[in-house]
């Protein structure tokens, strides 16, 4: 029976039988720079159903096995295997278990300026071939989250989500086409960027390139490439045994004491610090 604006609710049912695990950003905090709240893989069976009257996140379900139906507002949809379920913030919807069972990977995106045009678009049920690619990275990002490995595996499922997203929601090519290049700087920190070299990258020009970063972003194109370059310091800093030399160039930075000015003005302590601190809590978080 179709359901209309008023009768949607915030409803979550979920029987004994349905597995679920998460992805969490204390776990995952990396999950935060791309604007990502929440995540996990699923498998239900039994009674399973979600509902929501005013979102305030993004929902995407990538759907690889079984079925589930989605409830919008005077229609109802079919989730089959190899689609992708979008459903944008500030919609109503409830979609739930159709069968014996619904095997699918799910995120949940901030409004941010990273995903609000998703805004403009109607929740909707879409094939797409990554969502093959894309749900068992998600597990592999799950039994990896408390590794270093845990970095390119997100990177990738970034991309795919881009890729997904850009048929579907409104990305254009240039804005594709700079979410991919920040995606791909992560294994290019140590080289020396300008912003001239960055929009060469993507074809465009220097103002350009401002414009589609603060769009993306809220923040200019050198920094987010500082930003990521803090993020990678950081997860060196607290997983691997290299120098603080050592460090400082991969992350782009030949001198070290450079490096270390930079590394205590961006979080307040110094390199060595902080890979104590990290270090300490780590026995308590495993």
């Amino acid at each position: 029976m179709n359901l209309n604006h008023d009768e949607f609710q915030d409803l979550l049912v979920l029987g004994p039988e349905c597995r679920e695990r998460f992805l969490i950003t204390e776990e995952v905090p990396e999950m935060q720079d791309y604007d990502l709240h929440l995540g996990g893989v699923s498998v239900l069976q039994g009674r399973y159903q979600v509902g929501q009257k005013t979102p305030d996140l993004h929902t995407l379900l990538f759907t690889t096995a079984g079925r589930g139906r989605l409830s919008l507002p005077g229609r109802q949809l079919a989730i089959p295997p190899g689609s992708v379920t979008l459903l944008p913030a500030g919609r109503p919807f409830l979609f739930e278990l159709d069968g014996d069972d619904w095997h699918m990977a799910w995120l949940l995106l901030r409004d941010s300026g990273t995903w609000a045009r998703l805004r403009e678009h109607d929740s909707d049920v879409f094939q797409h071939d990554q969502v093959w690619a894309l749900a068992p990275l998600m597990d592999s990002l799950y039994h990896q989250s408390r590794t270093p490995r845990r970095r390119p595996l997100l990177t990738l499922v970034h991309e795919l989500l881009t890729e997904i997203l850009s048929q579907q929601g409104g990305f254009s090519r240039l804005e594709m086409a700079v979410r991919q290049l920040f995606a791909r700087l992560e294994a290019q920190l140590h080289q020396k960027w300008s912003q001239a070299a960055l929009a060469e990258e993507v074809h465009c020009s220097v103002p350009h390139l401002n414009r589609v970063c603060r769009k993306l972003y809220g923040q200019s194109p050198m920094h987010r490439l500082a930003r990521l370059r803090l993020q990678r310091a950081r997860e060196l800093l607290a997983h691997s045994n290299w120098q603080i030399s050592q460090v400082a160039q991969r992350v782009g930075y030949p001198d070290a004491f450079n490096f270390s000015h930079w590394f205590r003005h961006q979080t307040g302590v110094s390199p060595s610090r902080y890979r104590a601190q990290a270090r300490a809590h780590e026995p308590a978080r495993r």
